[in-house]
């Protein structure tokens, strides 16, 4: 399918530079994937690539059967801040409900889309089955895709308003202190892995529904680590222990 070239003028273009805006991507069903290192896992993946937007003087591997867009540099930098020469535009895929998956990461406000993308690529690492957000930052936000490197293609990552699609669930929080260590943790059948806020940790409301509470043991002095560095240390503490 040959490329068309893609004005600055035109509606198409104007509607794409919206995609960096939470409720535009939610509204229309994409978002954006950048830079050639991603193109492969998002053509692997369960969304489908709607269309490439790129520019012919910085990439040249343009995969055959895709609708392409040609743009000029300064409109691809104009969409994206780390496309290397392309950017392509997926489709939500609208995953099963979440409560078909167990286990399950539950991000509860998190803010920092990197820490949100780490946690996407850990919990797809680990054999976690799904990730929730409460709040938060989005989902398909273009830094969380990044950070992800390719896990949001293929691990069914959802947004709730609040926690009682999981009243089936046992809750396990996250806690710096005060859990069960979580080297004597006894997992229970069907859970969920609450993470909190990154400075706030977690909510009042978040709180009152847990079920059980984790703690990594530390060095004395050491107050805590950063939330995804606490849930790649418990969830693959899990996968040994389940894989005996």
């Amino acid at each position: 399918m040959p490329a068309k070239l893609l004005g600055k003028n035109s509606p198409h273009w104007k509607q794409l530079l919206q995609l960096d805006r939470p409720a535009v991507r939610r509204d229309l069903g994409l978002f954006l994937a950048e830079g050639p290192k991603l193109l492969p896992e998002a053509l692997r993946g369960h969304h489908r690539v709607r269309e490439l937007i790129y520019d012919p003087e910085r990439f040249s591997q343009v995969p055959s059967g895709l609708n392409c867009w040609q743009v000029s540099s300064e409109m691809l930098d104009r969409l994206s801040d780390a496309h290397q020469g392309v950017v392509a535009v997926m489709e939500a895929r609208p995953w099963p409900a979440c409560t078909e998956y167990s286990p399950l990461v539950v991000c509860d406000g998190l803010s920092d889309p990197g820490n949100l993308g780490t946690l996407m690529r850990t919990a797809w690492a680990t054999g976690v089955a799904g990730l929730v957000c409460l709040g938060g930052v989005d989902l398909y936000n273009s830094k969380v895709v990044r950070a992800s490197a390719g896990a949001v293609f293929h691990l069914p990552s959802y947004r709730l308003d609040d926690l009682s699609v999981l009243a089936e669930y046992t809750l396990i929080g996250l806690e710096p202190r005060a859990g069960t260590d979580l080297y004597r943790f006894l997992w229970p059948e069907r859970w969920g892995l609450v993470v909190g806020n990154e400075a706030h940790g977690l909510s009042v409301a978040t709180r009152q529904r847990l079920g059980m509470r984790c703690t990594i043991p530390m060095e004395p002095g050491c107050e805590s680590l950063n939330a995804a560095t606490s849930v790649a240390v418990v969830l693959f503490e899990w996968r040994r222990q389940r894989r005996g």
